[in-house]
């Protein structure tokens, strides 16, 4: 990889946050992050256990610790997606921050540079959104209009009506091709500005799960621009686990009430 083209003393730092992964997985992720990070000056992996009875899985991460460059932190509970990653808030020593779920996989360190290279043009990004792509290389529509009652409602409830509303939310048909800002960014991978990160203090933790990345877009939004990059793109196996179990629909929905009681019930 040519290490010309990003600054030689670029430093980076990732969370990823687990719950109750196979050591299989984790090692994946290792293997990834470490072979397409090797242009940066610096990389900070951090692992937030957030299973913490899982001895298993525990004493992997110890273990890795030990062997390879990474950080664990492991709370006493699980207290949601959220307050994990601001975990890692005291310990960040980068330029820019990643957010990335245990499901992404990062096809090539071009791909990373392509994204710092954005922002180290553009100082008034202090958060990057890529193309996100299922690994058969189909794009995942997970970019979306800022989150009303209705759109959510019809989002959530999977309505066969409105069609045409329904696409709007979610950018299409083309707000998938050109570089714009952005209304509301997925969780799924997210690259801050380490300071930008910091100054809004991260996830609000009031969500245990779903939401926080509309919420924290929003937060975003308050101190600088947010940006979708689709000229760089990562791979993720996407689950839509809130509307796989009773336990998952009663998270959304309570990750919405908190939402709409925070930002306003902009119903339409």
């Amino acid at each position: 990889m040519n290490k010309s083209s990003i600054p030689e003393k670029t430093q980076i730092s990732i969370a990823i946050v687990l719950y109750n992964h196979s050591n299989d997985n984790v090692k994946r992720l290792i293997d990834n992050v470490h072979e397409q990070t090797e242009s940066f000056a610096n990389v900070q992996l951090f692992f937030v256990n957030n299973s913490p009875q899982n001895v298993r899985l525990e004493k992997f991460l110890r273990k890795q610790e030990q062997q390879q460059n990474v950080i664990v932190l492991t709370p006493k509970t699980n207290q949601g997606f959220g307050m994990g990653n601001n975990m890692v808030l005291p310990y960040l020593k980068s330029g820019y921050h990643f957010i990335m779920n245990p499901d992404v996989e990062i096809p090539s360190g071009k791909q990373l540079e392509k994204m710092i290279g954005y922002m180290d043009q553009n100082n008034d990004c202090g958060l990057l959104a890529p193309l996100i792509k299922y690994p058969s290389g189909e794009i995942q529509h997970l970019l979306k209009r800022e989150s009303n009652v209705f759109d959510m409602a019809l989002r959530f409830l999977n309505l066969p009506i409105m069609k045409q509303r329904q696409n709007k939310f979610v950018c299409l048909p083309d707000g998938y091709r050109t570089v714009h800002e952005a209304e509301n960014v997925p969780g799924s991978f997210m690259v801050f500005r380490t300071k930008t990160f910091k100054q809004i203090k991260g996830f609000d933790d009031s969500y245990f799960l779903y939401m926080e990345d509309s919420d924290i877009t929003m937060k975003t939004r308050q101190v600088s621009k947010v940006m979708f990059y689709p000229k760089a793109f990562v791979y993720h196996e996407w689950q839509r686990e809130n509307r796989k179990s009773w336990q998952g629909v009663q998270q959304m929905l309570r990750s919405m009430f908190v939402y709409f009681n925070k930002w306003g019930w902009k119903m339409w």
